[in-house]
């Protein structure tokens, strides 16, 4: 039986976290579970009073394309030991699939740790993230004193407004408020962050072994510079971890040498969930089209679509035929549709005159746990 828990079943989800996700120290679990999730945020695979399998679905409201949408962010996914290899993941998946569309979702996001469980559900990549190592005594830059304050809980309200200035410059982002912000500081310092403002700009990072950025955000090209040298000011001696969006300006700023490191790995996955919906709310960017839509998972969303400023389901011949997969990685900018036709079997272009996108597409969004 899948079903939503209840605060009482509270001790079972967190002893399948601690059992699954052996990583997380014991101060981050503690607030995650204390703080951060509400048990009926679990869907639970039970086996009587066993809890044999679990997804969390945490709320988030992401900016898409000038649209607000109330999205679930699945995280910890996890199966006990003993039931693994049995199926019940695909069934839970398919559970939540059914339960979020029929609530009217339009998208669901998740960032893999093995994403072959998600693409036989229709999630694509969205998101890339480009991980530097390098050390700052290598950028030949002239040390300079940046002033800074380090923000608790009950200043985060200053990163409000830096936050809000850079998503103008995302077609994805995260629609954070106040509490969003108190979270993310308790968050980070349940794991010994520090968060730190300099003009233009603020940084999220980890003094570890080496330092590690989790988090950047500016508004000028000065403000990365203020980040940059004062992250240099606080590493010593150390490796500097560095995780920015793939297309970021920090990649002119660091030499190409035997000690530095640039990874470039996807990070986050969509999954179109409502499909009328979202082409509703895109009507002006697609233009005049026909799309024919190809779901596995959720049937309502096999159709033709006919779009020209409002949509409505027809039996013309389709200008493009996409699966669901596909559909998110093209309309949220990941790949092209000429690109995705060259290696996807349910992808073809029968004729196309479309314009979408216009523009660069620019994707960010870091959750919480």
């Amino acid at each position: 039986m899948i079903r939503r828990l209840d605060e009482r079943e509270k001790d079972k989800a967190l002893d399948l976290w601690q059992e699954t996700f052996v990583e997380d120290g014991p101060s981050l679990v503690a607030y995650y579970f204390n703080t951060h999730i509400h048990m009926n945020q679990v869907a639970g695979y039970m086996e009587g009073d066993n809890l044999i399998a679990m997804a969390h679905l945490n709320p988030y409201q992401l900016m898409w394309q000038g649209c607000l949408y109330n999205v679930s962010y699945v995280v910890g996914v996890a199966t006990k030991q003993s039931h693994r290899r049995q199926g019940l993941m695909r069934k839970m998946m398919t559970w939540l699939l059914r339960e979020r569309y029929d609530a009217g979702d339009v998208f669901s996001v998740l960032m893999p740790i093995d994403s072959r469980l998600y693409n036989q559900f229709g999630f694509g990549f969205i998101q890339d993230v480009a991980l530097y190592k390098f050390h700052y005594q290598n950028l030949n830059r002239i040390i300079r004193t940046v002033p800074n304050e380090e923000i608790s809980v009950e200043t985060s309200i200053q990163l409000l407004p830096i936050y809000n200035n850079y998503k103008k410059t995302l077609t994805l982002s995260q629609n954070r408020g106040m509490r969003d912000f108190e979270h993310l500081l308790k968050e980070v310092h349940s794991e010994k962050g520090r968060v730190v403002i300099v003009p233009d700009g603020y940084v999220i990072y980890y003094d570890f072994e080496d330092i590690f950025v989790r988090e950047c955000i500016y508004t000028s090209d000065e403000g990365l510079m203020n980040i940059l040298d004062y992250m240099g000011s606080i590493a010593g001696e150390k490796s500097i971890q560095w995780q920015m969006p793939k297309n970021n300006p920090l990649k002119h700023l660091i030499p190409h040498m035997k000690e530095h490191e640039r990874i470039e790995k996807p990070f986050m996955m969509a999954r179109i969930l409502h499909v009328e919906l979202l082409f509703e709310a895109m009507a002006d960017l697609l233009g005049t089209c026909t799309i024919k839509v190809i779901d596995d998972q959720i049937l309502e969303n096999n159709h033709i679509y006919r779009i020209d400023g409002q949509v409505s389901i027809t039996h013309e011949a389709p200008d493009i035929t996409v699966d669901i997969e596909s559909l998110a990685q093209w309309l949220f900018g990941y790949d092209t549709l000429e690109s995705l036709a060259t290696i996807r079997p349910k992808v073809m272009i029968h004729q196309y005159h479309m314009l979408y996108p216009k523009y660069p597409i620019h994707n960010y969004f870091t959750a919480l746990i």
